[in-house]
């Protein structure tokens, strides 16, 4: 008998009612929102039985869910997040895989927090945003998180920032939703690459929609890799460089060292577009890369999602990649 496919979605967003109505500085309010042109997709985020619903009709075992996009909301918002994943952990063992969630900020009170969502409420993870109008995750005051959360040994699941407007984007040609969003992500793979790994080695980053397009992105960063103290001919320092003079550095394998620390889902591109998976095989390791859906908003139907992961099994690769891909990496980084 054929062994049983294990599927495990990387990124999926459940809002608790506990949450649902709160709001903090310079929030808005789910009512707001449900009023809006995401009407539709807050009502499905809402909806718990309809979630375990479509991951029945997909065939999708589990489930890591956050909602980070609320965390700037602040503190308390935070703490009823954490309560409310709580509740659905008690509610349907087995089914998700919890994340915690902190504001980006100091203070005793966010660390304790941390503590809570790991040693009591045994959540798996912690999810962070990807960045706020004053911090980005290579901000010295939030190495305290880093800190506690690499102390509590759980992993890192980013998400990306939705505050408006963003990087120029904003309304105009829908960039805020495709190109801004995508370069915060980026911006946030280079400054935990660059600064966060180099004092917190041990960390475990999950980073969303391939990183930002790191796809195409990566050969750029490698080019222009210099890794502190090392030896440069002056020709080539401070400019891009070949493959060939990279491998003949050396610089090619340090970067890679670095990148391959992380972890990717393969949600926000094209609700899985097959080019984009087959461009991740090229530069990517298969045992860093997530299924993942951002239910209810890349992707929202079980019809969808199901071509999505058969897509993935009949990819030309070896079947152990694709239970590695569709499942597996993430039951080993959240030690499940």
């Amino acid at each position: 008998m054929t062994e049983k496919w294990l599927v495990i979605d990387a990124h999926l967003h459940f809002l608790p009612e506990e949450a649902a109505t709160k709001t903090g500085r310079g929030g808005v309010y789910a009512s707001t929102l449900l009023r809006g042109g995401l009407s539709l997709a807050y009502q499905r985020l809402q909806d718990i039985e309809g979630i375990l619903s479509l991951m029945e009709d997909a065939g999708v075992d589990m489930a890591v869910i956050n909602q980070s996009a609320w965390s700037p909301h602040g503190l308390e918002v935070c703490r009823a997040l954490n309560d409310g994943y709580a509740r659905i952990a008690r509610d349907y063992p087995g089914k998700f895989i919890l994340c915690g969630h902190v504001p980006l900020r100091p203070g005793q009170e966010v660390l304790d927090e941390v503590e809570r969502c790991v040693n009591e409420l045994e959540f798996k993870g912690m999810s962070l945003i990807s960045s706020l109008p004053e911090v980005a995750l290579d901000s010295p005051e939030i190495w305290p998180i880093y800190g506690k959360i690499g102390q509590l040994g759980v992993p890192i699941v980013v998400h990306p920032t939705l505050r408006s407007p963003l990087w120029g984007g904003d309304k105009k040609y829908e960039m805020f939703k495709t190109v801004s969003r995508e370069y915060d992500i980026a911006k946030g793979v280079v400054e935990v690459i660059y600064s966060v790994l180099g004092d917190f080695p041990d960390l475990k980053f999950l980073m969303p929609h391939y990183g930002g397009g790191m796809v195409a992105l990566k050969a750029r960063l490698r080019a222009n890799f210099e890794p502190a103290g090392w030896d440069i001919p002056a020709e080539l320092q401070h400019c891009p460089k070949t493959p060939r003079e990279l491998d003949e550095l050396g610089i090619s394998r340090a970067f890679d060292e670095l990148f391959d620390r992380l972890y990717f889902d393969m949600a926000g591109f094209g609700a899985g577009w097959v080019p984009m998976i087959k461009a991740a095989l090229l530069t990517m390791r298969t045992d860093r890369i997530c299924f993942g859906t951002d239910y209810p908003y890349d992707m929202h139907t079980a019809e969808d999602i199901r071509s999505f992961i058969d897509s993935i099994k009949e990819l030309d690769i070896p079947e152990n990649d694709k239970r590695s891909i569709l499942g597996e990496n993430i039951k080993s980084l959240f030690r499940i």
